[in-house]
Formats: structure tokens, C-alpha cells, sequence
């Protein structure tokens, strides 16, 4: 059971990150040669589909990271770095909430990049924290 909560853990972290890697790393760039008309119905076609796959895996990582600490890991409960961990998520998902509600439900495409941008250094942060703490 552990193994199958860490695996998709693992998996919905990564689709969350590499999407955000992949918008901010190889996307925006390659947008900057399309005209306008057509960017803004890629754009919102791309992040759309992108968002759902966010809002599972927010959904998933909630779940199963439930499930790791209480079942896995209980000395998480007294580890600082695990709470700056769990804060960092937090405040990632705050973040996109406001990504998605206040910028792309309303078509303001031109701050996601942006707001993207601090989600991926926090993701960073996340792993480093893990990577040190595992």
C-alpha cells in the first residue's frame, strides 16, 4: 500500500512540476513568434487542460501525502523542515488557486508565466527539502 501511495505521489508531483517546467522552460519562449490571435487561443486551450491535470494532482498529493506521513513516516510530525515543506505546498496552492481564478477564468494570460515562475522555485525548494530529509 505504501509503495502504490509513493508512486503516486511521486508521479502527480512530477506531471505538476513538469508542466510548470515545461510552460516556463520551453512554451513561453516558443510563443513569442505566433501573432497574438492565435497565441491567445493555444494559450488558453493548453492551459486549460493543464489546470485539470493541476487540480488532480493537487487533489492526489493531498491524499497520499496524508497517507505517507501517517502511515510511513510519523517523525515527520516533529521535523521543522517537513512543516516548512507542508507550507511551501500550501502556499503553492494558494498560489495556483489565484492563478486560476483571478487570471485565467478571467483571461489575463499575461501574469501566469509570472505567478508559474514562483510555484516552480517553490516545487524547487519542496524537493530539496525532501531530497534532505528522506
Amino acid at each position: 500500500m505504501i509503495k502504490s501511495l509513493l508512486f503516486l505521489h511521486l508521479f502527480f508531483a512530477t506531471l505538476w512540476v513538469g508542466g510548470m517546467a515545461y510552460t516556463l522552460l520551453f512554451l513561453r519562449p516558443s510563443l513569442k513568434s505566433l501573432p497574438e490571435g492565435p497565441k491567445q487561443n493555444l494559450v488558453q486551450n493548453l492551459y486549460g487542460r493543464f489546470f485539470l491535470g493541476v487540480w488532480l494532482s493537487i487533489l492526489v498529493l493531498f491524499i497520499t501525502g496524508v497517507g505517507l506521513w501517517h502511515g510511513y513516516r510519523k517523525d515527520f510530525s516533529s521535523n521543522f523542515l517537513f512543516h516548512l515543506k507542508l507550507f511551501l505546498f500550501a502556499l503553492m496552492v494558494l498560489n495556483f488557486a489565484y492563478i486560476y481564478f483571478f487570471q485565467y477564468r478571467k483571461g489575463k494570460f499575461r501574469a501566469i508565466p509570472s505567478l508559474i515562475a514562483i510555484n516552480f522555485v517553490f516545487a524547487i525548494l519542496i524537493y530539496l527539502i525532501i531530497s534532505w530529509i528522506v
